[in-house]
């Protein structure tokens, strides 16, 4: 069985009014689900194997290879990472699952990158923590030249 977890060491992950929203703090592109993909998301998360979860809306109509899509691109674009194995079990409601009609939504955006990479607290230098003196922020060209090839 595959288990999955966020890639914390890169991602931000929220979920609001059941929509998840992932921030790669890397790259300032940002991913947005549909509720059933966030439910699908929510249960990797928790633990659930995608063999689990696969079994579970496989019965609700959801196809095979929207799955394995959905499952691929969070794998891609490194929104998850390989985790422990758990023996957690899905909890999908299959209301959610209907409303959009069983197909699993991940977009990616890019319209507040500049933004989101200017923020200053990605500037902060770990030993030093947050400081507004322009001391604590890390001026290195090399590491500005990649946030920058980055942005592009």
């Amino acid at each position: 069985m595959a288990n999955y977890q966020l890639n914390d060491s890169k991602m931000f992950a929220d979920i609001t009014d059941g929509i998840a929203i992932i921030i790669n703090s890397e790259t300032g592109i940002y991913y947005g689900m549909n509720a059933f993909g966030t439910q699908i998301y929510e249960n990797i998360s928790n633990g659930v194997s995608t063999e689990k979860i696969w079994e579970k809306i496989k019965t609700l109509g959801t196809e095979e290879e929207n799955f394995k899509a959905f499952l691929d691109a969070m794998i891609e674009k490194e929104l998850i990472i390989p985790a422990n194995n758990s023996n957690a079990e899905p909890n999908i409601d299959e209301n959610i699952a209907k409303e959009d009609n069983f197909i699993l939504e991940l977009k990616e955006y890019n319209d507040a990158q500049e933004l989101l990479l200017a923020d200053p607290i990605h500037e902060v230098k770990e030993e030093e923590g947050w400081s507004p003196e322009k001391s604590s922020l890390n001026e290195d060209k090399e590491d500005v030249a990649r946030r920058e090839a980055k942005m592009v």
